[in-house]
């Protein structure tokens, strides 16, 4: 009985060294945290100036019909 016992616990440690020494997983995770980062970033530039970049698009749309009105 303990030595299936030893059997399972150094089974057990060398599964958790492996685990621990892989690291697959670990650049995809970073490139996730870099694009939350970013849009995050986007998305608050879009709140800040949302109504001054609203602002351009509606006077280059009214001059954009002016010079069609005088074509």
């Amino acid at each position: 009985m303990t030595d299936s016992l030893s059997t399972v616990a150094a089974s057990a440690r060398s599964a958790l060294a492996r685990l621990h020494a892989d690291e697959r997983g670990q650049g995809m995770t970073e490139y996730v945290i870099i694009l939350v980062a970013i849009a995050v970033v986007c998305i608050a530039i879009a709140v800040q100036f949302g109504g001054k970049i609203k602002a351009l698009f509606e006077t280059a749309d009214g001059e954009i019909d002016t010079v069609d009105q005088n074509m």
